[in-house]
């Protein structure tokens, strides 16, 4: 591959809806720029970018790939991004990789979920972007149709460059606003209507464009002047272009190649702007190396593959560059580049200002760190990945593998940043969480066929307490002799609630004592106060926590002989155990404040869903772009799988986020299920 500098490289995210032909249309840009031989194809396994084993399973994509050609004496970084919403991860590390964002539209469906986020996305990034009407061969195809319907969501500066010669299984060929040649007769009034509504919208980016334009003078229009005013207009995100082709049948695929090296922008078109400690820096092309990771692919075999951004300077093959991280800082040394046409790497010698590659092993690196000159420090923002909505309860399939099965999703938590593992230390199990239940799915395939482990997922369970309503004394008396000396231990407790509990203490319990006479010795009184706290934290009716109770020692007898701390502490816990279900113990569920984004069409909806979870709603914030935000109060044990619903009732467009907000007591009937539950599994053992 030659030597390409950055006015001659085009980095470009493709991305869209599922099943809109994103990568069949990459596997045809490859086919004709000759990086291949023969045209890959999704549904049989062959394409050259759905590579991975799960990838070829389901016949999509799960990761993003990098598909680098070269076109017309210019090198093309395609980046073939997921569709499926799971991984919108991948997309937002694309998006900030790349210079400008191709969005597939299905001419058969049209404007569709994902279409959506993936221009929000760009829009949030200032993207310039395009737009590729696919499948213009397929059956219910309507060039016209779906034009409106981009125009509906995105506005009329979506303008297209280019018209279908028919449609459906008459679809024959592309006709270019631009440069159109010959046109056929019955298209010729069509051909023209479109290139002035073209012009109308392009032509205030050159001013002698606009000139002719107002006078009429139409038919002697300069076509390097119109190519030059729309490559402005989409450079400054003011226009939108529209190509339009078939993937399958490989028409209009040379001319959507032409588009991109005429009129998408190179990437030295703008400067990127990072911090140096507290000052903003800015780095041209021209200025000394720097460079972010924006993807991380973990190979069992090779290690860590890191895909880097160069926004400025030349990186060299054998390089030493300072690392800038969230959690990580130190040099890293470069041992190789390359680029890839989907699996297959290409070695590079030397990279410059604007070019994506990827080098292997880097020692501490991880995704959305900096790479720069040493003596020219800059860290560059970090991707604002989703929190991921889903959480399960990860283990083993194999007793005695967890610690394996941890390591695995660990080294994969290298590679998708929208995965979160973490120990519930009140439930003692293994939380993993996701963004949908495909994703995790996939994520399990992909560690048994890397790592050669499997997990099983189940339900978290639900950190619920216990605590009691009103006040008892009890006695707890421990008497057991044997052989030798005996076991005696003797306490009258005073249990009741603790209105004011300390924050400070052991989950709002308090234990005092008051007594007199020296009844219980006060070398006992240790033993008593720890048996007091161990028992309550072990639960009573349904083996949680018990929270927020008063324990006074007021009395108690011992023998000077076969008193001991173990005696007083297992009557404390014989005392404890009476009183707690003589004191109307009742259970305590965790309550969450959720908030939930979603378009405002639904909010009725979501609000209903949430009401049949026991949720109270708190509030509706609009937050413009036809979004509401409602919050909630809504106990933990109705969220499980909330993430499932939540899309299934949006279409994929809600999100939401969680926090913890108190304990509330637990309706009778519900508490009762969950404490036979624990009988039964006391009683199992």
């Amino acid at each position: 591959m030659k030597d390409y500098t950055s006015e001659f490289i085009r980095n470009v995210a493709v991305a869209g809806h599922g099943k809109t032909g994103k990568t069949s249309l990459l596997d045809a840009c490859l086919f004709n720029s000759g990086a291949v031989k023969r045209i890959g194809k999704v549904d049989n396994g062959t394409s050259v970018l759905d590579y991975e084993a799960e990838e070829t399973k389901r016949k999509m994509t799960i990761g993003d790939s990098l598909a680098v050609t070269e076109w017309k004496n210019n090198k093309i970084n395609f980046i073939d991004t997921p569709g499926y919403p799971d991984f919108v991860g991948e997309v937002m590390g694309a998006m900030t990789a790349a210079d400008c964002a191709l969005i597939i539209v299905a001419a058969n469906a049209g404007v569709e979920v994902e279409t959506e986020k993936a221009w929000t996305l760009a829009e949030n990034l200032n993207l310039p972007r395009a737009f590729f009407i696919n499948k213009m061969d397929r059956e219910h195809a309507d060039f016209r149709k779906t034009l409106d319907d981009i125009r509906a969501k995105f506005g009329n500066s979506c303008v297209p460059v280019q018209i279908p010669v028919g449609k459906e299984t008459s679809f024959k060929g592309v006709i270019d606003l631009i440069n159109s040649g010959e046109v056929p007769a019955d298209l010729a009034d069509e051909v023209e209507t479109e290139r002035l509504e073209m012009l109308d919208i392009i032509a205030e980016f050159n001013d002698e464009l606009m000139e002719k334009y107002l006078e009429g003078d139409t038919d002697n229009l300069d076509e390097k002047e119109i190519a030059a005013a729309l490559a402005e207009g989409i450079r400054q995100v003011k226009v939108f272009p529209v190509f339009v082709g078939s993937s399958l049948q490989n028409i209009g695929v040379d001319k959507l190649l032409d588009s991109v090296v005429n009129y998408l922008p190179a990437p030295n078109f703008r400067a990127k702007t990072g911090t140096n400690g507290d000052e903003t820096v800015e780095r041209k092309i021209s200025d000394a190396f720097s460079g972010q990771i924006w993807k991380t692919m973990v190979d069992p075999f090779v290690g860590r593959m890191s895909y880097i951004r160069i926004f400025s300077g030349d990186m060299k093959a054998d390089g030493n560059y300072q690392l800038i991280g969230e959690n990580s800082e130190g040099t890293e040394r470069i041992n190789g580049l390359f680029t890839m046409q989907g699996k297959t790497q290409i070695n590079l010698e030397v990279a410059h200002a604007g070019d994506i590659v990827i080098t292997a092993k880097l020692s501490n690196a991880k995704t959305c760190d900096t790479l720069c000159e040493k003596g020219a420090a800059i860290k560059y923002e970090r991707v604002n990945y989703p929190e991921p909505m889903l959480a399960m309860a990860v283990s083993s399939v194999k007793k005695g593998e967890e610690d394996k099965v941890i390591g695995a999703i660990t080294r994969q938590m290298d590679e998708d940043q929208t995965i979160k593992l973490v120990k519930d230390p009140a439930t003692r199990q293994t939380i993993l969480s996701g963004v949908g239940e495909v994703h995790l799915d996939i994520l399990g395939e992909k560690i048994q066929r890397k790592f050669g482990v499997q997990m099983v997922l189940g339900e978290p369970r639900v950190d619920y307490r216990e605590t009691i309503k009103k006040t008892v004394e009890v006695q707890g008396k421990h008497k057991k002799q044997s052989g030798g000396h005996g076991q005696y231990g003797d306490v009258w407790l005073k249990i009741g609630p603790n209105k004011e509990p300390n924050p400070e203490s052991h989950d709002g319990n308090i234990w005092t004592e008051s007594i007199f006479g020296g009844s219980v010795p006060r070398n006992f009184f240790p033993a008593v106060e720890k048996g007091t706290y161990e028992t309550l934290a072990e639960g009573i009716i349904a083996g949680y926590p018990v929270v927020n109770v008063s324990v006074n020692l007021y009395d108690g007898s011992y023998h000077p002989v076969d008193s001991s701390e173990a005696a007083f502490k297992m009557a404390t816990a014989i005392a404890i155990k009476k009183g707690v279900l003589a004191a109307d113990p009742i259970l305590l569920e965790p309550i969450d404040e959720i908030t939930v984004l979603v378009p405002t069409e639904y909010m009725g909806d979501i609000i209903g869903k949430l009401n049949s979870k026991r949720g109270k709603v708190l509030g509706m914030d609009p937050k413009g772009k036809g979004q509401t935000e409602i919050k909630a109060l809504i106990p933990a044990s109705e969220l499980y799988k909330y993430a499932t619903d939540l899309r299934s009732q949006t279409q994929g467009r809600g999100s939401y986020s969680l926090k913890f907000s108190h304990y509330d007591p637990m309706p009778e009937n519900l508490a009762k299920k969950i404490i036979e539950e624990h009988k039964k599994a006391a009683e199992d053992k």
